[in-house]
């Protein structure tokens, strides 16, 4: 059975079950020794931790996917404890996304569901399995629900069958639910990170902080592509609190105790900017605009057609036209861009709103110097995407 069939991690230790996907379709589960990026960790005290693998920007992937491994394993989905995944494409890429490890596109449910029922699915007939084994009954004789195995008098939670589960030959095709036995799926669920959220326990990227670090302000160049060509930093540097200023290849970096300390210093620095290529690309909004406007009068690619809409509209006895126009803008999110960095025996351990644990995986090695198998990827909360 190679690496695309089979489910790599599902093992018992310390009286826990944890079971994960190696492959991105075509996934069944397997009893193994890997412990390594499991899709759900089941515990002995019947505690059940999944790992949801996209960002959480408001969208709701961290109740959704939860929702559909806890909906075949027939688990409260109000018990459900939540980490984010770690940076690892080979198990958590996304199929519809060319296999890389990202949130966008609107993909995320639709990689996710059948890959996550199955885990659901083929967990609960694992446990199923495990409390016949225990009883000496048969499977058919037992039903799984609500975090418990029962047949007749005989009841145990899963937890307490987790260990047994782990050594139980797994179902290469589970039997998923019908659509009318759903208790979640397509029903009012209430939000896993609601509670988080409105006591302020909930982590973004700001809220993080790691013993002694400190904060940078950036002063980046107006132009992609461009460089500071002269610094004067002389003011910055005077201010009280700020550590050291570095220039950057795309900017400068002012580094002090504290953000509010580096920004103001940042706001002090007299840059004089190499634009670089994209200086002749720089116009302002209505260059843009008229530019557009006059792309649109051309005819465009046809990418998809379906019918003949050109003849009932010529024919029509009343046609209304709009325009709208959006400006060229950057994403201007609620939460500022940020992340943490601290380099830890040997690792680059990176903290922040990451929609793309991937690239960010890959940028940590390159300025680190470390290998990307150095880099460990903790996504919190994002505070919006857009």
């Amino acid at each position: 059975m190679d690496r695309r069939s089979f489910i790599k991690s599902s093992a018992a230790l310390g009286g826990a079950l944890l079971v994960g996907f190696s492959d991105l379709e075509n996934t069944v589960l397997a009893a193994g020794a890997a412990l390594n990026n499991p899709w759900l960790r089941l515990d002995a005290n019947n505690d059940l931790t999944i790992f949801v693998a996209r960002g959480e920007m408001g969208q709701d992937v961290y109740t959704s996917m939860s929702l559909l491994i806890a909906e075949e394993l027939n688990y409260p989905i109000s018990k459900v404890k939540v980490v984010f995944a770690p940076n690892n494409p080979a198990v958590y890429g996304n199929a519809l996304l060319g296999g890389a490890q990202i949130t966008g596109g609107s993909a995320s449910m639709r990689d996710a569901w059948d890959k996550l029922r199955k885990v659901g699915a083929s967990t609960r007939e694992m446990l199923v399995a495990a409390a016949a084994e225990k009883w000496k009954v048969s499977a058919s004789s037992c039903v799984a629900e609500d975090g418990q195995v029962r047949c007749g008098t005989k009841k145990a939670t899963y937890g307490q069958l987790a260990a047994l589960a782990a050594t139980q030959k797994p179902n290469p095709n589970p039997t998923l639910k019908s659509k009318a036995d759903y208790r979640y799926i397509g029903k009012d669920v209430r939000r896993l990170d609601t509670p988080a959220k409105v006591n302020g326990t909930a982590q973004y990227g700001v809220d993080v902080r790691v013993p002694g670090m400190l904060a940078a302000s950036l002063a980046m160049c107006p132009a992609i592509g461009g460089k500071a060509m002269r610094v004067d930093d002389s003011a910055a540097k005077a201010v009280k609190g700020v550590v050291s200023i570095v220039q950057v290849p795309d900017g400068v970096a002012v580094l002090a105790k504290d953000y509010f300390t580096a920004k103001k210093a940042r706001d002090l620095l007299k840059i004089e900017w190499d634009m670089g290529p994209a200086a002749r690309q720089l116009k302002d909004m209505a260059s843009i605009e008229a530019g557009l406007l006059a792309a649109s009068s051309k005819r465009g690619a046809v990418i998809l057609k379906a019918g003949n809409a050109e003849n009932p509209m010529a024919g029509s006895a009343k046609q209304i036209s709009a325009q709208y126009q959006l400006p060229f803008l950057a994403h201007a999110t609620l939460e500022p861009v940020n992340c943490s960095a601290q380099i830890v025996n040997g690792e680059c351990l990176v903290w922040g709103p990451i929609q793309f644990p991937q690239g960010a995986s890959a940028t940590a090695a390159a300025v680190s110097g470390l290998p990307e198998s150095k880099v460990r990827i903790h996504t919190t909360f994002i505070g919006g995407g857009y």
